[in-house]
């Protein structure tokens, strides 16, 4: 069910009968908007690092209460596109949970205070130190796709040159600028729509900034090249110590026009499925993905080879498509070759039906076996919303996906090898 307020904040919910509720707050607003609106970096990451640090009406501790009596689990992520506030709780206590959740993502603290914004400060220092390798050549990879001064291109994990120049106005200004009603999507799983409504109109309403003119475009064009840092992969806490850390490098190709509104979204996709990869080791239910070409053609080939996927990062306007893998610092070149020239492949040469049919189907699977969480469940609606404007019946998604022709792989494939790649690499 969807439901629009008299701001303008949108309200969608599909109930799943469970015994835990789980919403949360879609904002479309991240750092590429950050970058285009006010010129700055760093406010969509203080968004997220600070959601949960108290509000103007309750301590960082009172918030912690009050999600532990509500039984809450609380989460917030910040994209280059989007800003996510998120709450599962006891469904008997979904209103409480919803109030926090309103306060968090709309009555977040302020930072005036020196003690609060050398907290966040830090907060943003810590994840720069402690981002595993392949988060630190995502970032690579748009950096030399869209070039660093580009929205798309600007830094979503801040670093440390840009830590030193936040202030208590960098949040307050990505708010305030960008968090208007029109762009929010409260959405929820596994709670009556007319509760989740209720919440909206007591604890969201009375808050939300009003709605102004709409932030200017954020365009980035894809320019293609190369990004690399010559440093020590960092280790993950939790992980034992790799005295010789690999080598992670990035091959991308620019994807199809449109972004999520282009006609390509699904093949691409299939595309991804279907080049597919992964770790050299598993331990997370072995056997999953093992016939993709990725772990077919270059983790059962090449013993040097620690790690292989494909991967897409899709925008509101662009896209990209390329393969990330991890070797030893001597074949860090040869890895390069082979993950390019799987790429080049893809245009150049028709996949075979099997193949493709296997895509198809490993999407699918994935894709429904995903929906049965009921957070991944509410996440999709608030972001289709916030997105499309409205949400693909899963009807619509497997339709789509069966109509992928080898041709339409094909032709995705030589339409990326018509603008130069990007490249990018992590190590020592």
């Amino acid at each position: 069910e969807a439901t629009t307020l008299a701001s303008g904040l949108r309200v969608v919910s599909q109930e799943t009968f469970t015994y835990m509720s789980a919403m949360g707050l879609v904002v479309g607003a991240g750092s590429a908007h950050e970058r285009a609106a006010l010129g700055t970096a760093g406010g969509a990451q203080l968004a997220e690092v600070c959601a949960w640090r108290g509000t103007t009406k309750r301590s960082t501790a009172d918030v912690l209460a009050a999600a532990e009596r509500s039984g809450a689990y609380l989460h917030a992520n910040a994209q280059r596109e989007q800003t996510l506030y998120c709450v599962d709780a006891l469904r008997d206590n979904a209103v409480a949970a919803g109030e926090l959740l309103a306060e968090a993502a709309l009555l977040g603290p302020d930072l005036s205070s020196a003690e609060d914004l050398d907290a966040a400060k830090t907060s943003l220092l810590l994840a720069w130190e402690d981002a595993p390798q392949d988060a630190r050549v995502r970032e690579l990879i748009h950096e030399a796709a869209y070039g660093r001064t580009s929205p798309l291109g600007a830094p979503l994990l801040t670093p440390p040159d840009e830590v030193a120049k936040l202030d208590a106005l960098t949040l307050a200004n990505f708010r305030s600028t960008l968090f208007g009603p029109d762009r929010m999507v409260l959405a929820g799983a596994g709670i009556d729509h007319a509760t989740l409504v209720g919440i909206a109109e007591t604890y969201f309403e009375p808050f939300v900034p009003p709605r102004g003119p709409a932030p200017p475009a954020a365009p980035s064009p894809y320019v293609g090249g190369g990004a690399t840092r010559e440093e020590k992969a960092p280790t993950p806490a939790g992980f034992a110590v790799d005295l010789d850390p690999p080598v992670r490098v990035a091959v991308a190709m620019r994807a199809p026009l449109g972004g999520w509104h282009g006609d390509d979204l699904i093949p691409l996709c299939v595309l991804q499925t279907l080049l597919g990869g992964g770790d050299s080791f598993s331990a997370g239910g072995p056997g999953k993905g093992m016939y993709s070409r990725l772990y077919r053609e270059v983790l059962n080939r090449h013993y040097w080879v620690e790690g292989a996927e494909c991967f897409v990062s899709v925008h509101d306007a662009e896209g990209l498509l390329g393969i990330m893998g991890a070797a030893p610092a001597a074949y860090a070149g040869h890895l390069t070759e082979v993950l390019a020239a799987h790429l080049l492949r893809v245009g150049a040469e028709p996949v075979k039906r099997d193949e493709l049919d296997r895509a198809k189907n490993m999407l699918k699977v994935n894709v429904l076996t995903q929906l049965e969480s009921r957070l991944v469940l509410f996440e999709d609606l608030g972001r289709q919303y916030a997105t499309f404007g409205k949400r693909q019946t899963l009807r619509e998604m497997t339709d789509l996906v069966d109509a992928v022709t080898e041709e339409d792989i094909l032709r995705i494939g030589a339409t990326m090898l018509s603008r130069p790649p990007s490249i990018a690499a992590h190590g020592e």
